[in-house]
């Protein structure tokens, strides 16, 4: 047998309530290792000097509070026992470090989303609108804000609104795209125009402000404004119908 086997069975070899096998090991053991046996002599004297202290009468109210703990237990229903439980385990998860670090850190992120959460319903954040941006999906945002607002218990409409105005933009690309097509023929020439945009990013020519002296040149112009797709007017945080004003002149430089 192994060292550390029989220093755990060494009270049980001691009280003679092994088996007669498991003793017999045990005794072979402690003739043939010093050490084992120096721990059997130290455990036989520390029982000869409990054996030899005199008995001490327990005190009379020592009866009196077994009794009292011995009812408590029984008059206790199964909530209070559950209570008991949760709060014994959770003492033990309180007393773990890793765990107190994870429930700051937890109640920590749980108070920052919930006054971020004030924070926007208070001052809504309003969403760029570029040309992808549709009414369609301003309506889906604006029904998030309000649902958000009721569940926070706060009035729809009594809010500040932020007024975000913007006006419309049509993308550079168009323009250089046209220009690189216009310059390849035909005279110096230039054209203005005020168009329409709408809300979904749409444009068209409402007027003409300054006719070019080719009218192809217009035509051209008109069908590549057709074809794009413009950034719409925000207002309050919505898209709006907006005018742009468009020119566009074609110069003729020589080396």
């Amino acid at each position: 047998m192994k060292c550390k086997t029989v220093l755990k069975l060494l009270s049980w070899f001691i009280d003679d309530v092994m088996d007669r096998d498991e003793a017999d090991g045990i005794l072979r053991h402690l003739n043939q290792c010093s050490g084992c046996r120096t721990e059997f002599n130290r455990l036989l004297e520390l029982r000869r000097k409990l054996g030899a202290l005199v008995n001490v009468a327990p005190p009379d109210y020592l009866k009196h509070l077994v009794e009292l703990r011995m009812n408590m237990t029984v008059r206790e229903s199964w909530r209070e026992r559950l209570r008991n439980a949760w709060e014994y385990g959770w003492s033990k998860i309180r007393t773990t470090e890793g765990m107190w670090y994870f429930t700051r850190l937890l109640g920590t992120a749980t108070t920052f989303i919930f006054f971020f959460m004030i924070s926007s319903s208070m001052n809504p954040l309003y969403l760029s609108f570029d040309q992808r941006q549709s009414p369609e999906r301003t309506a889906m945002y604006e029904t998030f804000r309000e649902k958000l607002l009721k569940n926070l218990g706060i009035p729809v409409g009594t809010q500040n609104r932020r007024a975000v105005p913007s006006e419309p933009q049509i993308n550079d690309l168009y323009y250089l795209t046209f220009g690189e097509n216009a310059s390849r023929a035909g005279h110096d020439d230039s054209l203005a125009v005020a168009a329409v945009v709408d809300s979904s990013g749409a444009a068209k020519i409402q007027n003409v402000l300054e006719y070019p002296a080719d009218s192809a040149l217009l035509a051209e112009f008109n069908s590549m404004l057709t074809s794009a797709r413009c950034r719409p007017a925000i207002q309050n945080g919505r898209a709006v119908n907006g005018h742009l004003v468009l020119a566009f002149s074609k110069i003729t430089v020589y080396e």
